[in-house]
């Protein structure tokens, strides 16, 4: 009969050992060192790429800087708040997502994705997006 064994931290083994990458690049690639930086950098990185702009793995990315060229309506936000919470469910099984709250500005053609989350139901970290048309 299988059985169901708990996710640990890698953090818990190793503080040497790095991760990952950080998001924003710099210079240097910065390496994440601790499970919550790097689920933090990989959420980031998840909310900026576009569907299809990832080599060998179509469905990642969020759509959103796509959106910010359609007409940004209530039915608009509320589906992607539903294909995100979805998305972050099925590709961050670590993540247990807290708050998720899309906004926009239409005057000024911007989207706002403020995400609240815990990771191995540890402290909440958060996580605010803006998009606009200026980037």
């Amino acid at each position: 009969m299988a059985y169901r064994i708990p996710n640990r931290t890698i953090e818990d083994q190793s503080t040497r050992t790095a991760l990952g990458i950080s998001i924003p690049f710099s210079a240097l690639f910065n390496q994440t060192y601790t499970t919550r930086e790097a689920v933090k950098s990989n959420l980031i990185n998840y909310m900026l790429t576009n569907r299809g702009e990832r080599p060998l793995n179509p469905l990642f990315g969020s759509n959103l800087g796509k959106q910010i060229f359609e007409q940004i309506t209530p039915n608009l936000l509320a589906g992607l708040e539903i294909q995100i919470k979805e998305d972050i469910e099925l590709l961050f099984p670590l993540i247990e997502v807290k708050n998720l709250s899309i906004t926009s500005q239409e005057d000024y053609h911007t989207i706002n994705v403020q995400l609240t989350y815990s990771v191995l139901g540890n402290d909440n970290d958060e996580v605010n997006i803006n998009f606009n048309t200026e980037q």
